[in-house]
């Protein structure tokens, strides 16, 4: 078996132990040439869809290749700065990857925590947030875990095991989240407070009346899962 060949099966064992499965939506954050990516693409299959977000046009354009080498149409290239904005509508992914991104986002940062926001945004109220930290050393890290405690994420689980990393295969850690209901209640409380004050007094329009009403039914089923 090749050394590529092992990466594949290496990277899709891990991603599957997530969870990863068929229909799944995948956002890979800062994705660089996409080997998880690639991955995520084949766990979740034709009736799933992974987002690969990264700035550099040249890893983007490894992942190209590589997508249309393995006949992966189910990955959305975006070329953006996630630290600017994720181009992903509220509660898009079940799954959230933040592998090996602390080289450019450190904790503490202002970017990262815009980053962690975004995340917040994007992720379904049950979504699984996965991070491989790599670049930082211990006191850093724990810096990012109160700043993931303090962004509405909870740890459920954190393992060492064999990773792929910079086109080697060594030990790391998985630190994996998932959004903390009552900051889930509190975000979504504050978004209904929001457009209710923005309703105009006449004439309001449909759209606004259809998201006020998806909102509150989205609050009501996160209270009744408590």
């Amino acid at each position: 078996m090749s050394t590529r060949e092992q990466w594949k099966r290496h990277t899709e064992e891990v991603l599957g132990e997530l969870g990863i499965a068929e229909g799944h939506s995948v956002l890979d954050c800062c994705c660089g040439s996409g080997i998880y990516t690639a991955a995520a693409a084949t766990l979740v299959g034709e009736a799933g869809l992974v987002y690969a977000i990264d700035k550099n046009n040249e890893k983007l354009s490894e992942l190209r290749q590589k997508a249309d080498s393995n006949g992966l149409q189910n990955i959305k290239i975006m070329e953006r700065d996630v630290e600017l904005k994720i181009p992903l509508p509220d509660s898009a992914v079940d799954f959230v990857l933040l592998y090996d991104i602390f080289w450019y986002f450190r904790p503490q940062e202002n970017k990262m925590e815009n980053l962690l926001k975004e995340i917040q945004r994007v992720a379904k109220p049950d979504a699984l947030i996965s991070v491989y930290p790599t670049h930082v050393d211990s006191n850093r890290l724990e810096q990012f875990k109160n700043e993931m405690k303090n962004n509405g994420f909870v740890l459920v689980s954190e393992y060492s095991r064999q990773l792929v990393h910079e086109e080697n295969l060594e030990r790391g850690k998985l630190l994996n989240y998932r959004k903390e209901k009552n900051y889930q209640i509190k975000m979504l409380e504050e978004k209904i407070a929001d457009l209710k004050n923005r309703l105009p007094i006449h004439s309001v329009p449909p759209s606004m009346i259809q998201e006020l009403e998806e909102l509150e039914d989205e609050l009501e089923r996160i209270k009744k899962e408590k």
